[in-house]
């Protein structure tokens, strides 16, 4: 009875072994790998941006007192060079101080040239020579005043440049914040765009830049 048991277990062992694949002529059937062969190539290491094309320079063009216009040259479109006056404001009020100023100044002066010989005789104290010394110092500064103020009633082009749309006219009253007309510098222009920070590291100054506009490459 035992040896009988004995290989009944192991003819049921041998049935439960699943018999591997074969080919027609008996051999295991072949596996399908995929093969790809290793070369060397050059990585383009690329990144493209979106940008906008912004001149070098550009600025309102602003009084920096207020008053009316009494001489406006800002034809649209036109360049116009560094220096050239654009605009001028009335100015007769300081004109007409500066012309009592140059009166006050002239009869000080004067009288300080008196004084001092008078003062190197011992015909007069320090002190009174001191008093109209200082006048002369104060009516100088005065002069020197007004005159910045006269200088500031003309706009210059702050830079060479193709002037804008006029949004003013002709004898109208400014203000500071009035803005007359804008400049540009437009032989020369900077390119505007934003970089994702992960980039930040590889991009810097002296890197190489390829632009490509709407209608071509630049």
């Amino acid at each position: 009875m035992y040896p009988l048991a004995i290989a009944a277990i192991v003819l049921v062992a041998c049935k439960s072994k699943k018999e591997e694949p074969r080919q027609q002529n008996g051999g295991p059937q072949a596996v399908i790998v995929d093969v790809i062969i290793a070369g060397k190539n050059s990585i383009s290491n690329t990144i493209e941006v979106n940008g906008t094309v912004v001149a070098n320079e550009a600025a309102n063009l602003q009084p920096e007192v207020s008053g009316r216009l009494t001489y406006l040259n800002l034809p649209e479109g036109t360049k116009v060079s560094q220096g050239t006056i654009l605009a001028r404001i009335n100015d007769a009020d300081l004109q007409a101080n500066m012309q009592k100023i140059r009166v006050q100044l002239d009869l000080a002066q004067k009288n300080e040239a008196r004084l001092r010989k008078l003062l190197d005789i011992n015909g007069i104290n320090q002190a009174d020579y001191d008093a109209v010394l200082n006048q002369v110092n104060t009516l100088k500064a005065d002069l020197d005043i007004t005159q910045a103020q006269i200088d500031k009633t003309v706009l210059k082009a702050p830079f060479t440049g193709i002037l804008g749309l006029r949004m003013i006219s002709p004898g109208a009253y400014v203000t500071p914040a009035t803005i007359l007309a804008t400049l540009q510098q437009t032989d020369k222009v900077k390119i505007d765009f934003t970089v994702p920070e992960m980039y930040t590291d590889i991009i810097g100054k002296g890197k190489t830049v390829n632009v490509k506009t709407t209608i071509g490459a630049a």
